[in-house]
């Protein structure tokens, strides 16, 4: 490099200008290369994301509170990108889309979930108080637990005329329930940390069949909650230019000011 620039300090000095432009030229090419390809990462990345998302089941696991988790991943696109494969949504995902286009009526959304839930009651005993009233042929059963309180009446246990059909009363019936809700990136950086959403319930007797979520695009862990790595490529990003002209001003200083004090 030395011995260049002595060459074109001797011979043309046109051809420093010509040396600075190209390093200039070739930093603006490098930059514009890197964007480049880190758009296409950020594409693919995108890509298998929604992808893996519309093809996700819901998966089962116990949390430590010993209360079952249900969790898949959400869908991260555009409402118009899900409007344009309609017809390859599941009846769920269908109408997930059709809530989340009635929400984007009156406000903008930003995340959205639609879970398809059910009580299930397999088995039962109930040993609360039992009440037997003679006069009208009745039992009454009553109990309250941590998740399921209720109150039922059979009349006419006994009935007198055979014409008369016994019956039942729920005079309460309440199975108590608290539901955890969130949505959190799955730790995978080859896929560009997926947002997964999960759901779980505090009584066993709720059963969440299956889930699905939307999120819009611009919910990026590297934008949102950046690792240490990702801040410092981030601030390189916003500073670039200012740190390329810099380095670029300090390199051509150098190299001017040698070649005019081997001129001399």
């Amino acid at each position: 490099m030395i011995k260049f620039l002595k060459f074109i300090s001797k011979n043309n000095r046109w051809a420093i200008i010509l040396f600075i432009i190209l390093m200039t030229v070739g930093a603006v090419v490098f930059n514009l290369q890197r964007n480049s390809i880190k758009k296409l990462e950020n594409k693919y990345q995108n890509e298998v994301k929604f992808k893996n998302a519309l093809l996700d089941t819901v998966t089962y696991y116990k949390n430590s509170y010993g209360e079952e988790v249900a969790e898949k991943l959400t869908l991260q696109t555009s409402v118009k990108d899900l409007e344009n494969i309609n017809s390859k949504l599941t009846k769920s995902q269908q109408n997930l889309l059709e809530r989340v286009n009635a929400v984007e009526k009156k406000n903008s959304i930003i995340t959205a979930a639609l879970i398809d839930a059910e009580v299930t009651i397999d088995s039962l005993l109930g040993v609360g108080f039992v009440e037997v009233n003679p006069t009208d042929s009745s039992f009454s059963f009553t109990d309250s637990t941590e998740f399921f309180i209720y109150d039922i009446t059979i009349g006419k246990a006994f009935p007198v005329f055979p014409e008369i059909k016994p019956t039942i009363s729920f005079n309460k019936l309440t199975l108590p329930n608290q539901q955890f809700i969130e949505f959190h990136w799955r730790d995978n950086k080859k896929e560009g940390y997926p947002i997964a959403f999960s759901t779980s319930n505090t009584s066993p007797f709720y059963k969440t069949n299956n889930i699905n979520s939307y999120a819009i695009p611009e919910l990026q862990k590297e934008v949102i909650n950046p690792t240490g790595w990702q801040k410092i490529e981030k601030w390189f990003k916003n500073n670039g230019k200012i740190v390329g002209f810099v380095a670029g001003g300090i390199v051509t200083g150098a190299a001017g000011t040698y070649i005019i004090m081997n001129a001399q």
